[in-house]
């Protein structure tokens, strides 16, 4: 089985292409920016910005990689200065990934093995192409789809805000994505259920999990006898603190906990603009930090939280467990925590299910501690070799679709 992977952006540090590189199994990787260290002009850009300095990943070092690197940037750049280009913004660069990546693809022909496996809203042109040059199509969506855009909005709504809105033809392609592709690849049952509710036929639909390879081993954390005043329970929030993922009830559950010994870290880009305010001035508001730093706040922490409303994975969660810290989340994610194993599953997404979880917490370190250490092997379970077998069987469900689609 020889795969073709389109991917735009760094997405999970490369961690698909990069296992099925290792094993063998990659024919290329496509994607729209890669800058490997060791070209001079490589070297300038990277220095630029952290961002532009993950787009590479010395575990494709080998691999044949195809990137539209220069355009891709210079139309960035060119994006971020418009006004009000978000969405737009966002769609250009879909657009013009999909055109450059079907246009390599056309430039191919698939072996008996074929699998070309497209990410969701950068993929109707590629997948076409993908399906004509004899390949079979995996279409792999990144979230909830149509069902997650329309809850954040009714959720925005309910605080007096409006979130932004993709425009109609975002939707359209998506759909027409969903219909070329062979199989349709998720990440959890949640995303799962909500193409189910947008119509997506069931036995399409397969669903694997994102996959971590930890940088060094962990060891279980230590915990205090007892949080107070001078230990207290700290809390990590690590990622976009956006409404999606649940920024709205981890600050009213703070104020529900003011005068507990419990600190707040937020490290990620905070987009509720809630650093500013004074009401939430004893959360400690770290802002985006290079992903190689992360590890340290993982590791400064005694438990991490993402009462998201509505996310594909959630590979943060992930990265968590795999540095021993036991997880409250929603169930609205990627099933990764273990409830009272592992961490802590929120029944609902409300400030006060968050906030009795985090009393629970701080009333039993001992128990924490207990759940750092199956933290360490739950993450086990998602390392590379225990998910790829997942993935090729889906691709062989890919490739039999493919098969009976052409002697129908």
């Amino acid at each position: 089985m020889d795969w073709i992977v389109c991917q735009i952006g760094a997405r999970e540090h490369y961690a698909l292409p990069a296992a099925l590189h290792e094993r063998g199994l990659l024919r290329a990787l496509v994607t729209d920016i890669w800058l490997p260290p060791d070209r001079p002009w490589s070297r300038a850009l990277r220095a630029v910005s952290p961002r532009l300095a993950a787009r590479y990943s010395a575990r494709l070092e080998s691999a044949c990689v195809f990137a539209d690197t220069l355009p891709s940037i210079a139309s960035r750049s060119a994006a971020r200065l418009a006004p009000g280009a978000n969405w737009s913004g966002l769609h250009a660069d879909n657009l013009r990934f999909d055109r450059f990546a079907a246009a390599r693809l056309q430039r191919m022909r698939a072996p008996a093995g074929g699998v070309a496996l497209c990410y969701s809203y950068a993929a109707a042109q590629s997948l076409r192409a993908a399906r004509s040059r004899g390949f079979a199509t995996i279409l792999n969506q990144i979230d909830g789809g149509p069902q997650e855009a329309a809850l954040i909005s009714a959720l925005a709504q309910s605080y007096g805000a409006r979130a932004d809105a993709p425009p109609e033809t975002y939707w359209r392609r998506w759909r027409e994505e969903c219909v070329t592709a062979d199989m349709i690849l998720v990440n959890s049952a949640w995303a799962r259920d909500c193409l189910i509710a947008e119509g997506v036929p069931r036995g399409k639909l397969a669903i694997a999990p994102l996959m971590y390879r930890p940088e060094r081993p962990s060891a279980a954390l230590h915990y205090p006898e007892r949080f107070d005043a001078d230990h207290p329970l700290t809390v990590l929030f690590l990622g976009a603190f956006s409404l999606r993922k649940g920024a709205r009830t981890l600050l009213e559950a703070a104020a529900m906990l003011r005068g507990e010994p419990i600190r707040f870290l937020v490290v990620g880009r905070d987009e509720l603009g809630a650093a500013a305010q004074k009401d939430y001035a004893d959360i400690r508001f770290l802002g985006e930090v290079p992903r190689d730093e992360t590890s340290d706040f993982y590791r400064k922490a005694h438990v991490f939280v993402l009462p998201t409303h509505s996310d594909g994975f959630a590979l943060t969660q992930l990265e968590a467990q795999a540095h021993g810290l036991p997880a409250i989340v929603s169930r609205r994610c990627g099933d990764v925590v273990l409830d009272g194993a592992s961490g802590l599953l929120l029944p609902d997404q409300s400030a006060a299910s968050l906030r009795d979880a985090l009393l629970w917490a701080l009333r039993h370190p001992q128990r924490l501690a207990a759940m750092s250490a199956r933290a360490i092997s739950r993450a086990a379970d998602f390392r590379p070799e225990a998910v790829i077998g997942q993935l090729r069987e889906i691709g062989r469900e890919a490739l039999r679709r493919r098969d009976a689609a052409a002697g129908a």
